[in-house]
């Protein structure tokens, strides 16, 4: 009997500004990874690349004999679940109104199922990395650009209006009512890989950039645990990578602001699955029970 028939496969995909990626996930593990550049020039184009970054997972699944459940979207953005296409996309423009995940299993005949990026990470962690010993996590993607998601007794919390756990408009400085994002890109300046680069070889200012971004998100952080009084906070991203520059800061910045003597003590931890993160969690919403409607 084929081993493989207990396994529940499903291909996830993680759309970013730069690069889009791809997973054949067995439920555990990764199995095959994809990947190939955003196309941003026109909606026709992207949705042949789109197919291209799925048919070589097709193609080893059909060679080692694998039922695939379906492919799971992780896209850049606000998603309209009843619509089932994207809001607003900041990063990718040529996505946004376009029904993309309807398109995608138009041409590959296999349901497709779509969420935010920054849910897809959190429901990944939950589920096979850093919150499997967890029921009620908090999870934000620091990167090019920031995004968060509630983890509530087994399903990622969407809201009255599927909106709920992001935090990046959250309001960091009432006197000019700058949002957390856009104070985090100007001080990064739109690139914290190079940012953190000078801070790794001794350069002052991008230190103490890097405190003010510790002191932004743990005032953030901490509004966060206050709200929802979450068992642990869960943090990944390209940023999260260098997150010793910053993540010091946020804990004293964090102890200062919240207000349970308990919650005071809640852990931070870093994803476990890395660059794939958000693909996994895409192929998880072809999983029972938890998706992104």
């Amino acid at each position: 009997m084929n081993q493989n028939n207990h396994k529940q496969y499903a291909i996830g995909i993680d759309i970013g500004g730069t690069k889009m990626s791809a997973v054949l996930f067995d439920g555990e593990k990764v199995i095959a990874d994809y990947k190939l550049a955003t196309p941003k020039d026109d909606i026709d184009h992207f949705m042949i690349m789109l197919n291209a970054l799925v048919e070589p997972l097709l193609e080893r699944a059909r060679k080692d004999k694998i039922r695939i459940k379906g492919v799971g979207l992780g896209v850049p953005g606000p998603v309209n679940h009843k619509e089932r296409k994207i809001s607003v996309c900041n990063n990718v423009p040529i996505i946004a109104g376009i029904k993309i995940a309807d398109q995608l299993q138009a041409k590959i005949g296999l349901p497709v199922e779509i969420d935010n990026d920054a849910r897809c990470f959190v429901r990944a962690e939950a589920l096979a990395g850093a919150g499997q010993k967890y029921s009620n996590i908090y999870g934000a993607t620091i990167g090019t650009g920031l995004g968060g998601a509630w983890w509530h007794q087994g399903k990622i919390y969407q809201g009255a209006h599927g909106g709920a756990g992001e935090f990046n408009k959250m309001v960091v400085n009432f006197e000019t009512g700058i949002g957390l994002e856009e104070a985090y890109h100007k001080l990064t300046q739109n690139n914290p890989a190079v940012l953190a680069e000078e801070a790794y070889r001794g350069d002052v200012l991008a230190e103490k950039i890097f405190e003010e971004v510790g002191r932004d998100l743990g005032i953030a952080f901490a509004n966060i645990v206050n709200l929802i009084d979450p068992e642990v906070l869960i943090v990944g991203g390209g940023a999260a990578e260098s997150s010793e520059l910053f993540l010091p800061k946020i804990k004293k910045v964090m102890r200062e602001y919240i207000f349970s003597p308990e919650a005071k003590k809640i852990k931070i931890l870093k994803g476990k699955l890395g660059e794939h993160a958000g693909a996994i969690g895409a192929a998880l919403l072809l999983e029972a029970g938890e998706g992104g409607a």
